[in-house]
């Protein structure tokens, strides 16, 4: 999915259909772009094996050196306990709680949520005209 998407993009950016008036659809588009690579993620832990469970801690982590929202991040503005880190894993150390908030992520939210945007990126193609050539 994630190259189809990728692809798609692609196409978009070498046609030039990101142009006004279609920015707000490319964004629109690069936005469920996010949601998608997010959805691989957080499936990426659904197996629970020492690949996931890695693959999950180094990941976690970067949200914990995050800038603003990290903890140990530049300019952090956040406490250890209270960072992006700390949320995605439910505690300090990657378990139970962390495999909970990954499943209900992806099972629940991203798919809820890819499935307003595409509505609302269908809706705007719509209203643009279609998908003929930029305008």
């Amino acid at each position: 999915m994630v190259m189809f998407v990728s692809l798609h993009m692609l196409r978009v950016f070498l046609t030039g259909a990101y142009k006004p008036p279609r920015e707000l659809n490319w964004i629109v588009g690069v936005i469920l772009l996010v949601f998608t690579m997010l959805s691989s993620f957080t499936g990426y832990l659904l197996p629970w094996d020492q690949l996931a469970y890695w693959g999950v801690t180094i990941g976690c982590s970067m949200g914990e050196n995050a800038p603003l929202f990290g903890a140990k991040g530049p300019f952090a503005l956040l406490e250890p306990g209270k960072d992006v880190n700390s949320i995605l894993v439910g505690g300090t150390a990657v378990g139970q709680p962390t495999l909970l908030r990954f499943y209900l992520l992806h099972a629940i939210a991203l798919p809820l949520g890819i499935a307003g945007l595409m509505g609302f990126h269908f809706w705007r193609i719509r209203r643009a005209g279609g998908v003929s050539g930029p305008l």
